[in-house]
């Protein structure tokens, strides 16, 4: 018999958490059972779950509620989970993240862990291959794609929904990068991960919490993980532009002195341009290089080190053991 635990961050979404937990226990799964672990990211409504549903049959065995001292978001929410999950004596195979309302599809649980037996050392991820949002978001995403791209030489194409041997877990929790963006901090990790296409559900209920805000800090979270990456990027492209600019002025001064093509005024105009634009250039590469030092001095959160000061009280709701 194979145990896998389900890892979701809920905020107020208990009518959602309550149709996930019952979609997963009604899949049709011989040799596999589900423990669900909801982390109740600082919510301002009650828990709230009905565990008859469950009773008769399924493949999920318990449900309960890891509760957080305040909110953290949802990220943050899913590295403390993982970090005390590592923590607890749980005898299981492998750990599944997936969000709670429904957007994540529990129908295509069975095809990850099918995956993981044949390579039970990798993490699985899933990509979504139909979108539903509206068309700012559609290209918002491409957009950020693109500069993710562009800026770390990775694509990241895959969000929450994967699957954790628990093999990895120790050495997932231990990265700080966990802390702030999970698919950057596994693409980080240097842990060998595949994508599998899923197609995206439809929300259970009510309308989500994220706005084009949120959904910014998100993006620019997972790229502050690769930090390092993105500074010398920028840093030698602005040198390289810098660069072409001397040239371009020695070129003026060159036409200017060296030929009788300019004309009165050009040459001192285009140098005074040019050497405007360098000086802006030179104090943003400072600028910037400041700030990446200001942010190397920062202190690193370790999901492995600190979850105990956010995980509060834990909440079960369903034993079918009891």
């Amino acid at each position: 018999m194979q145990t896998f635990i389900v890892i979701t961050p809920v905020f107020n979404d208990w009518p959602c958490l309550q149709m996930l937990v019952e979609n997963i226990n009604a899949l049709p799964m011989r040799d596999v059972q589900f423990h669900v672990v909801a982390i109740n990211d600082g919510s301002t409504l009650p828990e709230t779950f009905d565990g008859k549903p469950l009773e008769k049959q399924g493949c999920v065995v318990r449900v309960e509620t890891w509760n957080l001292i305040c909110n953290l978001g949802n990220q943050k929410a899913i590295s403390m989970g993982l970090a005390n999950l590592e923590m607890k004596n749980y005898d299981f195979d492998a750990v599944i993240v997936m969000d709670s309302d429904g957007e994540d599809s529990p129908q295509s649980i069975p095809e990850l862990i099918h995956l993981h037996n044949g390579t039970p050392q990798d993490i699985w991820v899933c990509t979504r291959v139909k979108r539903t949002e509206n068309a700012a978001f559609k290209v918002g995403y491409f957009l950020y794609r693109m500069l993710f791209a562009l800026l770390v030489g990775k694509v990241i194409n895959f969000g929450n929904f994967s699957l954790i041997p628990k093999k990895r877990l120790l050495s997932l929790i231990s990265r700080p990068e966990l802390w702030q963006h999970y698919p950057s901090a596994i693409i980080r990790s240097r842990i060998p991960y595949h994508t599998i296409p899923s197609k995206r559900g439809q929300r259970y209920f009510g309308l989500s919490s994220q706005n084009l805000g949120n959904l910014l800090v998100h993006g620019l979270s997972g790229l502050s993980i690769f930090g390092e990456t993105v500074y010398a990027r920028i840093f030698f492209s602005l040198l390289g532009v810098s660069m072409a600019t001397v040239i371009g002025i020695g070129a003026v001064i060159f036409v200017r002195y060296g030929t009788d093509w300019a004309t009165p005024g050009w040459a001192t105009d285009l140098i005074g341009n040019m050497v405007i634009f360098l000086g802006m250039i030179v104090l943003f590469m400072l600028l910037m290089s400041l700030q990446f030092l200001n942010m190397k001095m920062n202190v690193n959160v370790i999901p492995k080190l600190h979850f105990h000061d956010y995980i509060g009280s834990e909440t079960l709701f369903f034993d079918r053991n009891a």
